[in-house]
């Protein structure tokens, strides 16, 4: 498929004859422009991997510190569980049934390893009264019942190690948490609870030694955000369920999360959290993203203002060289846009913006000469607006050029490819050539222009149809050897037009000479 109709020519012919002069003064400016961007780009962007870098380490530091943490707290959690679950297997078992009861604190605490964390250890029987302890004799014979815990593993046939939130030991006083398993009857039914207090203490003295940024807060949760210990420390915090807090749920059933939160202060806080394994606790370190790079900021200061700068000095001379050179390229651009705009008057309808008579001409003269070369088929539609010099009568010119401008964005729409060309040729005349195009296809796109125009539903009381319509010939050119009179064809076009009007208007006629051989 040919491309006909291009306003490009205008465009080329004003680059064309702009002086090399002229072309080596735009490069070196535009070269300037580009090579100071390019600086101010490579500056730039080091800066942002460099502020990318940063929050990196930040994280990577407190992903290792709470990892290391977690796994120290794991461990320990770890060892209380298989106390536990040694003493429960111990009270359990046929054995121990027949151990007289005033040798149960010997038998069952004598040889347990005592984590260092380790508060209190006792048993309760199923009313909750503390029948072996280890350590506090004075205890003995007192009742838990009233605890959560005794309470839950009462109601829950649950084997697994239950811990407790923060609280103050009834037996020494300490803060602690608790932890937990049931213990069980040969036929399942509760027979009491093992239990197992773990100090506080512990907890703070794994945050005490810790060194980390200012700005920076790490807490340690328990069912996934009530506070256990906190540094910097806050006794007040200690005990607080901030299971709601949005910097603490978004990382609820996640083994790590890395994450960013506004903060009350209005700051954006780096979170990082890690789930301690084998448990519901979690630690957790803040730290606010400014200071992650205040170090930054004093850098990108720095460079920031060295660039400007350079910056300011390179634009200075691409401005004091642009405004030598702009006088010139400006009266050189006017005479371009003008030869431009002369060139699109010569070739454009400057009413309906589509090709005018000059052109069709030309790309007349263009097609020809290609079939001179190789086998060409065409076909050539003449459309004529049907008695319009009555619609301008009866609604005004105004109108009427309104009309030409519908009609002839339908015939463009309708003629879908790119390489054919519509053109107005007169008044109320219409052309369309379409190339490569047999006598078949021609009559759809004739009828396809026909019907889009009655479409536009244009109200005229002078047509017998009552809207606007057109008259469309058609005529088809072919050739096989080396010459294609579209001449021809355009008047056999214009002669089955002439038909069509006298036929009744609004419809196709072919001309009865349809082809033009060589």
């Amino acid at each position: 498929m040919s491309d006909l109709f291009s306003p490009a020519p205008a465009l080329v012919t004003a680059t064309s004859t702009r002086p090399p002069r002229h072309r080596a003064e735009w490069l070196g400016l535009w070269l300037g422009v580009v090579m100071a961007m390019a600086m101010a780009v490579i500056i730039s962007s080091q800066l942002y991997q460099d502020r990318i870098n940063e929050r990196a380490q930040a994280e990577e530091a407190a992903v290792n510190l709470t990892n290391a943490i977690a796994r120290d707290i794991s461990r320990h959690i770890d060892l209380f569980r298989f106390v536990l679950s040694s003493l429960r297997d111990t009270v359990t078992s046929d054995a121990f049934a027949r151990i007289p009861r005033d040798l149960h604190d010997t038998v069952l605490f004598s040889h347990t390893a005592a984590p260092k964390a380790l508060g209190v250890l006792f048993v309760t029987d199923a009313n909750g009264i503390i029948t072996a302890e280890s350590g506090f004799s004075d205890i003995k014979g007192q009742s838990r019942g009233w605890r959560p815990y005794f309470a839950y593993h009462r109601d829950h046939n649950d084997p697994s190690l239950l811990i407790s939130g923060p609280m103050v030991s009834a037996t020494s006083g300490d803060p602690v948490i608790v932890l937990s398993m049931r213990l069980n009857h040969p036929d399942g039914s509760f027979r009491g609870v093992v239990v197992a207090s773990m100090l506080l203490s512990y907890f703070d003295g794994l945050l005490t030694d810790l060194t980390m940024e200012p700005g920076a807060n790490l807490s340690l949760l328990l069912d996934q955000g009530v506070v256990m210990a906190r540094k910097p420390a806050d006794p007040g915090a200690i005990g607080r369920d901030l299971r709601q807090d949005p910097l603490v749920a978004a990382a609820a059933g996640k083994p790590q999360a890395v994450y960013v939160e506004p903060g009350s202060a209005g700051d954006d806080l780096l979170v990082v959290s890690t789930a301690v394994e084998g448990s519901t606790m979690r630690v957790q370190m803040t730290q606010s993203l400014s200071q992650v790079w205040s170090h930054w900021r004093a850098k990108a200061w720095t460079i920031g203002i060295t660039t400007a700068v350079l910056m300011m000095g390179i634009i200075s001379l691409i401005v004091l060289f642009h405004r030598e050179s702009g006088r010139r390229a400006r009266a050189q651009q006017a005479l371009a846009q003008a030869n431009g705009t002369l060139e699109r008057m010569a070739t454009t309808d400057a009413l309906t913006g589509i090709a005018n008579r000059r052109m069709f001409e030309d790309i007349l003269r263009r097609e020809e000469a290609k079939a001179s070369r190789a086998a060409h088929n065409a076909a050539v539609l003449m459309i004529d607006i049907d008695l319009f010099k009555s619609f301008n009568d009866t609604y005004g010119h105004g109108a009427g050029d309104a009309t030409l401008r519908s009609v002839a964005q339908a015939v463009t729409r309708a003629v879908t490819r790119g390489g054919d060309l519509v053109a107005r040729i007169g008044g109320e005349e219409f052309a369309v050539l379409l190339t490569e195009t047999d006598l078949a296809g021609a009559r759809v796109v004739a009828e396809r222009i026909r019907a889009d125009v009655v479409a536009l539903g244009i109200r005229h009381t002078g047509s017998p149809h009552g809207h606007v319509t057109v008259s469309v010939g058609l005529a088809a050119a072919a050739t096989e050897a080396t010459a294609l009179n579209l001449d021809d064809a355009l008047n056999h076009a214009d002669q089955a037009l002439y038909d069509a009007k006298k036929n009744g208007r609004n419809r196709v006629e072919v001309a009865v000479r349809s082809s033009v051989a060589a």
